[in-house]
C-alpha cells in the first residue's frame, strides 16, 4: 500500500466527484437503534444516500458516529489511475491513537472501519470483508470527513425557551443534570434571554439567545444533527418553532407544563408529524392533551423536586403571629390580588375562635419589569394589601424559597389554572400544609394526602380563611414522605430517560406480535395462549412470548411445546429475583431489538403490566382478561400501586390500552369501568373429527374432571356434592386429572382427607386430554372464579355432557338442558341432583353428546378465535 500524508491541502486534480454518494453504515446495533438513525442523518446532511454501493465512490460510517460538519462536505479529488480511501478522523479512540503514531504515513494495518470514503467499491467491499486493501491504493486523513465526540448513550437535548426563575425553566435543566445518571447524555439548550433572574446554567449549555428568534430553531437543527442528537425534549417552544425542529428528522418530545390555558402559541394546532410524543406534567393535563390533540401519544410525567433540598422542618413559633407564604411570579393567572382579602378573612376567623393573633403574607416570586402583565398584577396585590391593611412582604427571589417555607405556617396558593406546582411540591416536602384552588394537577397531590385541601376556584376568602385556620390551629400531617414516593427529580428523570428511548427507537415499524404472560405451565389460560401463538405462527404471523415467571434454565412442558414449533421465548429472571421494573426494562430492551407490532397481556401480573403499557406510548396493547382474578388483582395493585406511576385508578390505566378484551359477554359491562375499548372473544379449542367420549356404556360410570389442584377451583364442593349423590348413583367413579398448583399442597392434601372414603381416582396432570375425555361418560366443573373455562370446552368438544356451576362464562358454553346441566353457583345440593340426572339418563346424554359439539362447532373454535384476535391485533393483516 502507498502511504501519503494528510490531505487537508490537496493539489489540485482534474477530476472531482458531485457532493454525497451512496453511503453505508457498519454495525448498528438493535438494542440500540439511535445510534444508526444518528449516523443517517448526518450522511443525508453531507447529502449522501443509503443505498448499495455497486459503482463509483462511496462513503463507510461506523453507527454512532456522526461528521462533525456535514454541511461543508466536500468529496477528495480522484487519483489518475488509483484508488483513494479518504479517512475522517475521531477526537479519541483507535484512529485518533493511530494518527498520532504515523502522522500521514500509513502503514498497511489499518484500525476497523470508522469513516472511510472510497473512490473504489473493491476497496470498499475490501474494508468491508477485513481484507488488505490493494497494495496501490492510497489513504488519506480528509478533514472534512473528521467525526464529532459522540458515545453511544442516548443523546438528548433539553431546550428550553429562556433560564430563569420558573418551574419549567428547573424541570429542564433539572433533568440536564439529573438524566445523565440514567445513562442518558443531555445538553441544555436556552433559546432566549431570561425575564427574570436566570438560573445558573450547567456545564456545556448551549446559550442561543444572542440569535434572531426566526432563525434559532434553524441553527440549532444544524448544531444538533452535527453533534449526534437523538432526540430534542422541548420545553415552552411554541408550535412554530416545534415543527423547525421536528423537520430536522430528529424525534422530538414536548413536555407540557401547564393546563390548556398556559399552553405555548397555537399548541392546538399541532399535528402527529410535528411531535412524536408529549409527556404531560400531571394526568389533569393528560386528559386535556389528549381531548385536544387526540391523534399524538400521550404520557404523564410528575414534576419532580429534590426532597433533601427542602427537608422537613419544624413550624416556627407562633407567638409573633402565623405567616402565609404564596410562591408564585406576579402573573394574572396566578390570582395574587385574591390573597389580601384571604388573609384579612383567616385574621377574622382567627378571632372568631378566640385567637388574636397577627396574619403575615410573603409572596416569594419576582416582578418581570419587561413583562407588562407582571407590573399590573404586582400593582394589583399592592392595593388590595393596602386596602385589607394587610402585612405584605415580597422576596423579589432574594430570599431563596425553602427559607420562606421555614418561616411560614402554610402555602396557600390561588391559581386560576396549573400544570403541577413546584411550589406545592417545595412546601408539602417542608412539611408545610398546602391551601390550594383544587385546579390542574393539584388534585393528584392531594391524594391520600391530608397535608394537601382543595378548593374550588371560585371560594370566597371566608371558605379559603376556614380550611387555613384549620391547618393552623391543628397542624395536619406531614407530606414529605409522599414527596419521596411520587414526585422526586430522579423519579421524573427515570420516566423521561424512557420515554425518550422509546422516542429514538420510533423509526423502526414492527411486525413481531409480543404477548406477556406469567408462565406457560398448567392451567386454562396458558393452554389457550399456546393454542393461538401455534395458530398465529401457522399463518405466517411473527409471535415471541416473554414470560415474567419462569427460570430460564428449567423450562415447562409449555414453553418447550411453543419453542418446537418455532416460536421464540423470551424468558428475564423471574419475578422475585429481580424487581418489576428491572423485568419490564429487560423485557423493552427485547422489543427495541425486535419491535413489536402489538404487545398483548395474557395473565400477567399487574404490576408489570402497569409498568410496560406506559412504558410503551407507540405500540398497540391489549389486555385479555381471565375473569374475575383480573380485576381481584387489579384492585388489590391498586391499594398501593407503583411509586411515581401516573395509575392510581381502572381508568388511567385503561387510557394505556387499545383494547381491554373479555372472554365472556356478561364481563363486558364491569369492564367498561377500566375506560379501554371492550371486545368480547370467547376462548377456542380443537374440534375433534369425531367424539371421544366412552361410546358405550361399559362398567362403572366415569364422571371426569381437569382442574389443577387449587383452592379457588372448588374441589371440595365437588367431591362433596359426589358425596351428596352417591348414595343414588349407580355403579360410578369420580375421576379428578390436575398437578398440585405451587403453594396448594396443603390443599391437595385435605382434598385426598375429604375423598378417603369416596371412589375418587387422584390423576395427575395430563398432556392428553381427549384420552382422559375418552374414558369418561360425564365432565363436572364446580370453579370460582371463572372466566371462559377451557376445561369444559374441551369437554364439549369432545361431546361430553357437562354439568357446571353457573359462574362466569359458563352459561354461555353450557345450555341447560341441551348440552349439559346449569346449576346455580355454590348450590352443592343442587349439582348432586344433576349427577343423579344425568347417571340415570343415557339417551339424554347421548343427546347432549352431539348438542355439545354442535355448540362448539358454531361459537368455540380455535379458528374463530384466531381470526377474531387478528383482527384486533394485527386489522392490516386481514
Amino acid at each position: 500500500m502507498s502511504h501519503s500524508r494528510s490531505l487537508s491541502d490537496p493539489h489540485p486534480q482534474p477530476a472531482h466527484v458531485s457532493l454525497g454518494g451512496a453511503a453505508h453504515i457498519l454495525g448498528g446495533d438493535p438494542r440500540k437503534p439511535w445510534l444508526e438513525a444518528r449516523s443517517r442523518r448526518s450522511l443525508e446532511a453531507a447529502g449522501f444516500t443509503l443505498t448499495p454501493i455497486e459503482s463509483g465512490p462511496g462513503l463507510l460510517l461506523r453507527a454512532g458516529h456522526v461528521l462533525r460538519a456535514p454541511e461543508t462536505f466536500k468529496a477528495p479529488p480522484l487519483l489518475e489511475g488509483r484508488p483513494l480511501v479518504a479517512i475522517g478522523l475521531p477526537p479519541s479512540g483507535a484512529w485518533a491513537d493511530f494518527h498520532r503514531r504515523h502522522g500521514g504515513d500509513y502503514p498497511g494495518e489499518l484500525p476497523v472501519p470508522l469513516c472511510e470514503w472510497h473512490s473504489s467499491p473493491a476497496t470498499l467491499q475490501a474494508r468491508l470483508r477485513g481484507e488488505p486493501l490493494p497494495s496501490s491504493t492510497r489513504v488519506v486523513h480528509w478533514p472534512v470527513l473528521d467525526l464529532a465526540e459522540t458515545d453511544e448513550r442516548l443523546a438528548v437535548y433539553q431546550i428550553v425557551t429562556s433560564l430563569q426563575h420558573g418551574g419549567a425553566e428547573k424541570i429542564a435543566r433539572d433533568l440536564a443534570e439529573e438524566l445523565p445518571r440514567h445513562g442518558v447524555a443531555t445538553r441544555l439548550v436556552v433559546l432566549g434571554k431570561p425575564h427574570r433572574k436566570p438560573l445558573d446554567a450547567p456545564p456545556g449549555t448551549l446559550d442561543l439567545s444572542h440569535l434572531r428568534r426566526g432563525e434559532r430553531a434553524g441553527i440549532l437543527v444544524k448544531h444538533a444533527i452535527a453533534q449526534g442528537a437523538d432526540v430534542l425534549h422541548v420545553h415552552l417552544t411554541d408550535a412554530d418553532e416545534t415543527r423547525v425542529l421536528s423537520k430536522s428528522g430528529i424525534p422530538v418530545i414536548a413536555t407540557v407544563h401547564n393546563s390548556r390555558q398556559g399552553w405555548p402559541r397555537n399548541w392546538e394546532t399541532l399535528r402527529s408529524n410535528d411531535v412524536s410524543l408529549l409527556l404531560a406534567c400531571s394526568q389533569a393535563v393528560e386528559t386535556e392533551l389528549r381531548e385536544a390533540l387526540p391523534e399524538l401519544p400521550v404520557r404523564t410525567v410528575w414534576n419532580g423536586i429534590r426532597p433533601h433540598e427542602f427537608p422537613e422542618t419544624p413550624l416556627p413559633s407562633t407567638a409573633t403571629g402565623f405567616t402565609l407564604a404564596c410562591v408564585a411570579n406576579p402573573r394574572p393567572q396566578k390570582r395574587l390580588e385574591l390573597l389580601p382579602a384571604i388573609v384579612a378573612a383567616t385574621r377574622h376567623e382567627l378571632m372568631s375562635r378566640g385567637v388574636n393573633q397577627l396574619v403575615k403574607l410573603v409572596i416569594a416570586g419576582e416582578t418581570s419589569d419587561s413583562l407588562a402583565d407582571a407590573l399590573v398584577s404586582r400593582k394589583l396585590v399592592d392595593r388590595e394589601a393596602e386596602k385589607h391593611g394587610i402585612d405584605l412582604t415580597w422576596t423579589e427571589g432574594e430570599v431563596p424559597v425553602r427559607d420562606v417555607l421555614a418561616r411560614a405556617h402554610a402555602l396557600v396558593s390561588c391559581s386560576a389554572h396549573e400544570g403541577l406546582s413546584l411550589a406545592h411540591l417545595e412546601a408539602m416536602s417542608s412539611g408545610r400544609p398546602v391551601i390550594a384552588c383544587d385546579t390542574g394537577g393539584t388534585r393528584e397531590l392531594a391524594w391520600r394526602n391530608p397535608a394537601v385541601r382543595l378548593l374550588d376556584a371560585a371560594a370566597p376568602p371566608e371558605q379559603f380563611a376556614r380550611e387555613i385556620v384549620n391547618a393552623l390551629l391543628a397542624p395536619l400531617p406531614s407530606a414529605h414522605k409522599g414527596v419521596w414516593r411520587d414526585f422526586t427529580t430522579e423519579r421524573m428523570a427515570g420516566r423521561v430517560a424512557r420515554f425518550a428511548r422509546q422516542a429514538a427507537c420510533l423509526a423502526r415499524k414492527g411486525t413481531t406480535l409480543w404477548f406477556v404472560t406469567n408462565n406457560l405451565s398448567m392451567g386454562g389460560a396458558q393452554s389457550s395462549l399456546r393454542r393461538l401463538a401455534k395458530s398465529f405462527h401457522a399463518k405466517g404471523h411473527r409471535v415471541r412470548v416473554a414470560l415474567l415467571q419462569e427460570y430460564p434454565e428449567h423450562p415447562t412442558a409449555g414453553r418447550t411445546d411453543l419453542l418446537e414449533h418455532g416460536i421464540e421465548v423470551f424468558v428475564p429472571p423471574p419475578s422475585g429475583i429481580i424487581g418489576p421494573q428491572e423485568s419490564v426494562d429487560l423485557i423493552l430492551a427485547e422489543m427495541t431489538a425486535d419491535p413489536p407490532a402489538a404487545v398483548v397481556f395474557w395473565n400477567a401480573i399487574t404490576l408489570h403490566k402497569l409498568l410496560l403499557a406506559d412504558a410503551l406510548p407507540f405500540t398497540p396493547v391489549h389486555d385479555i382478561s381471565p375473569g374475575e382474578m383480573w380485576f381481584s388483582s387489579f384492585e388489590r395493585t391498586m391499594e398501593n400501586p407503583p411509586p411515581g406511576l401516573p395509575c392510581r385508578v381502572p381508568r388511567h390505566y385503561g387510557r394505556l390500552l387499545e383494547s381491554f378484551v373479555v372472554k365472556y359477554g356478561a364481563e363486558a359491562e364491569r369492564a367498561k369501568a377500566i375506560g379501554a375499548p371492550v371486545a368480547v372473544i370467547p376462548n377456542g379449542v380443537l374440534l375433534p373429527d369425531q367424539p371421544r367420549r366412552r361410546s358405550h356404556f361399559k362398567g362403572k360410570l366415569v364422571f371426569g374432571t381437569a382442574a389443577r389442584i387449587s383452592p379457588q377451583k372448588r374441589l371440595d364442593e365437588l367431591i362433596e356434592a359426589f358425596r351428596i349423590a352417591l348414595p343414588e348413583l349407580p355403579d360410578c367413579v369420580l375421576r379428578i386429572a390436575g398437578g398440585v398448583e405451587t403453594g396448594a399442597e396443603e390443599c391437595a392434601e385435605s382434598l385426598r382427607e375429604l375423598a378417603m372414603d369416596l371412589p375418587v381416582e387422584w390423576r395427575r396432570e395430563t398432556q392428553d386430554i381427549g384420552g382422559f375425555h375418552a374414558g369418561c361418560d360425564v365432565f363436572v366443573m364446580i370453579s370460582d372464579p371463572a372466566g371462559c373455562p377451557n376445561a369444559s370446552l374441551e369437554a364439549l368438544a369432545s361431546g361430553l355432557p357437562v354439568i357446571a356451576s353457573d359462574v362466569g362464562g359458563a352459561s354461555e358454553q353450557v345450555i341447560d338442558g341441551v348440552n349439559g346441566r346449569l346449576v346455580p353457583a355454590r348450590d352443592v345440593r343442587a349439582f348432586a341432583n344433576a349427577m343423579v340426572d344425568l347417571a340415570h339418563d343415557a339417551t339424554k346424554r347421548d343427546a347432549m353428546s352431539v348438542a355439545a359439539r354442535e355448540h362448539i362447532r358454531r361459537h368455540f373454535t380455535l379458528e374463530r378465535m384466531t381470526n377474531d384476535y387478528l383482527r384486533l391485533f394485527l386489522p392490516d393483516a386481514i
